[in-house]
């Protein structure tokens, strides 16, 4: 036995540490706008030091539909969970989602241009705009997405946000 690694149950019926979680979620909480400014800027900073390039998009949920009626508020957040869900499987393991709200939702890419965020916006509005099937029932669902890029659209977080607010 190492002295720095200490010794940990294991359920026979359960390989490997017990009290790991089995999902680790790719998306995290923020409390509001102003921290999503407090981890852009974090994300700024590491790219300005390494003389890099760093994406943003913001995702927000505009409407939540059914065809044939009203949505309840629980069928609602459900919904928005499933969004998110699709976001985070489709954009890469480095990048970091920062779910601001139920409506909001941020994409922090480093390593990325204008360019790939323009491409990544188009991807993902195809991929959670349209019908989802939640307890059966037939949702449809209409996002809008925004872009900004350091440093050609701004170099500090509050002006990527505003330029990414802006959504065309």
């Amino acid at each position: 036995m190492s002295p720095t690694r200490p010794e940990r149950e294991e359920d026979a019926s359960h390989p490997g540490p017990v009290d790991r979680p089995a999902v680790v979620p790719r998306v995290t909480p923020v409390a509001g706008p102003s921290e999503v400014q407090a981890r852009l800027e974090l994300h700024l900073s590491q790219c300005r030091r390494r003389g890099g390039v760093l994406a943003l998009l913001c995702v927000s949920v505009d409407s939540v539909e059914r065809p044939d009626g009203e949505v309840s508020a629980s069928m609602e957040r459900r919904v928005r969970q499933e969004v998110s869900n699709r976001i985070g499987n489709a954009v890469r393991g480095s990048d970091a989602i920062l779910r601001e709200s139920d409506r909001d939702t941020c994409v922090v890419m480093p390593g990325a241009d204008s360019g790939v965020a323009d491409r990544v916006g188009r991807r993902l509005e195809r991929l959670v705009n349209g019908d989802y099937r939640v307890a059966g029932e037939l949702l449809q669902v209409a996002v809008r997405i925004g872009a900004a890029a350091h440093p050609a659209d701004g170099t500090r977080a509050q002006e990527l946000l505003r330029k990414a607010a802006d959504r065309e």
